[in-house]
């Protein structure tokens, strides 16, 4: 499902080539929790952005369901993140002011469903992550544990085939980061890829697969 090939990323700082990845060759099959583990400054994220396509690699090719995501136009790509791929971020990326539901459902603003069917999904992907009775609340009136379930019920709202979390229980207590840890494994089950960016190695009895990155390789 996710294949990259010879994947390296490096930045250009002054008269000094500065490399973040090298050579990365990696299968992640569809159905997969797959742990993307190391400290900081090993390359993590830049390979989850790399595999979302936010970020070019230097070099290499990055294929998802037999496409090259490379070759696609802005808009093509664009239109491919949305369809396929769900984000969670350590910060909850919520926007105050608005409600539970409004900020799920966002990423179904540029679709063509109508707006009874997108609050009615909302509602359910709301309750699926056990906000039923949060769903008028904006972020400020949730915990941490919380807004990241928001976050979770916005990402799985288009019904995406991978779900790209980086470091999702980095902000939260050790409680509300095991409902989000079961939450994502119950996502998983349903058979959505989950590829997760985490520091912490207490959480590979939730993967299928790990890669441990050092330095910017596989090790």
């Amino acid at each position: 499902m996710i294949e990259l090939e010879s994947v390296s990323k490096s930045y250009q700082m002054g008269k000094n080539t500065v490399s973040v990845l090298e050579d990365i060759n990696l299968r992640i099959n569809r159905g997969e929790f797959i742990g993307i583990l190391g400290q900081s400054g090993s390359g993590k994220t830049t390979l989850s952005n790399i595999i979302a396509g936010l970020l070019p690699p230097t070099s290499g090719n990055v294929i998802i369901d037999g496409r090259e995501i490379l070759k696609l136009s802005d808009r093509k790509m664009s239109e491919f993140r949305n369809r396929t791929l769900g984000f969670v971020f350590q910060s909850f990326n919520l926007i105050p002011g608005m409600s539970a539901l409004e900020n799920v459902m966002l990423p179904l603003a540029y679709s063509k469903i109508g707006y009874k069917k997108r609050e009615e999904l909302g509602k359910g992907v709301l309750e699926r992550v056990g906000l039923s009775l949060r769903i008028n609340h904006s972020p400020d009136e949730m915990s941490g544990g919380q807004m990241q379930r928001v976050a979770i019920a916005r990402a799985i709202i288009n019904s995406p085939r991978i779900i790209i979390a980086d470091e999702p229980t980095g902000n939260l207590d050790t409680s509300s980061a095991a409902t989000v840890m079961d939450l994502l494994k119950s996502i998983n089950s349903d058979g959505v890829t989950v590829l997760m960016v985490t520091h912490n190695n207490d959480y590979k009895k939730y993967f299928t697969g790990t890669i441990s990155l050092k330095e910017g390789r596989i090790v």
